[in-house]
């Protein structure tokens, strides 16, 4: 009988030892981190980051999704489908206030998590398509950039606004790529950083030498008329074997957030990944030499609580315009 009882009390005790461990895994959050193509350099940067993030934060788990890009990920995140997203703070502002490529479509549920490097829009095309300006392209066989992603929404804006025509061929990225391999097209637009090669457009020059079209300034108005919260970057053409520098439409790029996700979770997202950028810099070479942080405190939008109190904790002043409704003090 004892032994009985000896035993009843030893199970007991191992079970209420286990009790802590099944509660703290089912406290555990998995969430979906909408990314960009697989083939896409900035789809290896995503990864790099869940990785820090699944590492740095135990309370969740970060999946992440290949998608459409920015434009796919803030549906999806409307739907409450994904908790981040691709996107910069341009693209967040554009889709809270229903303006630029969202014009009468505003969203309300995307915030500014993270900046993570200065983006452009690169206008590239083979050296011996001949094309060396953008009107060039009137007429000529041209994707515009990732199917639904506002790279090609842009590309589409920039045409319209210059009164350029190209011959649209609207595919994934992988697609262009093989495409403009084969001479099917001349070329396509491209979202990467301006301090590294894009890896796409490496992929297209073991084939084809590539050029960087560049904006006159007189282009540059007619864009900024119809878009003037973009602005214009200079891309070093070395990149892509060339002398010189392109200019070009770019904004900060970085990772948008459901308003949905808690602030402490936000926090500790944000502190992980700005904490840890050099090792993120180890697999996408375009946030290398950023403080991201200090790119984040720019932002042109509304930013999340949680990246809120992650900036504040070190000494960003923020404007009232980077408050969203949400925020309390």
């Amino acid at each position: 009988m004892r032994l009985w009882k000896s035993f009843l009390v030893l199970t007991s005790l191992c079970a209420l030892l286990a009790v802590p461990a099944v509660a703290g895994a089912a406290e555990k959050k998995t969430l979906m981190w909408g990314a960009t193509s697989a083939s896409s350099g900035y789809y290896p940067m995503s990864v790099a980051m869940a990785e820090v993030v699944n590492r740095e934060v135990p309370s969740i788990a970060v999946t992440v999704v290949e998608t459409g890009a920015t434009n796919d990920n803030f549906r999806r995140m409307e739907k409450g489908e994904l908790s981040f997203g691709q996107g910069g703070a341009t693209d967040v502002y554009m889709a809270n206030h229903g303006a630029g490529v969202w014009k009468g479509r505003d969203m309300k549920r995307q915030r500014v998590m993270l900046s993570s490097h200065p983006q452009v829009y690169v206008f590239a095309v083979t050296e011996e398509s001949g094309i060396t300006k953008l009107s060039d392209l009137n007429d000529k066989p041209y994707t515009p950039g990732l199917k639904g992603s506002i790279t090609e929404m842009l590309a589409y804006a920039a045409f319209d606004s210059l009164g350029i025509k190209p011959k649209l061929i609207p595919s994934s990225t992988g697609e262009a790529v093989d495409a403009m391999k084969d001479r099917r097209i001349v070329g396509f637009t491209k979202a990467t950083s301006v301090n590294a090669p894009d890896s796409s457009l490496q992929d297209v020059a073991t084939a084809r030498k590539v050029r960087i079209l560049s904006f006159t300034p007189e282009e540059q108005k007619k864009f900024k008329a119809v878009l003037p919260m973009f602005g214009f970057f200079d891309v070093d053409n070395t990149l892509y074997g060339h002398e010189g520098k392109s200019q070009t439409i770019g904004g900060h790029f970085g990772m948008a957030v459901d308003t949905e996700l808690d602030a402490d979770t936000v926090y500790q997202i944000v502190k992980a990944i700005c904490e840890h950028s050099e090792e993120i810099g180890k697999t996408y070479a375009g946030v290398r030499g950023f403080d991201l942080a200090k790119l984040t405190s720019e932002a042109n939008a509304w930013l999340h609580p949680g990246t809120i109190r992650y900036l504040k904790e070190k000494g960003f002043k923020l404007d009232k315009g980077q408050l969203p409704p949400e925020y309390k003090e």
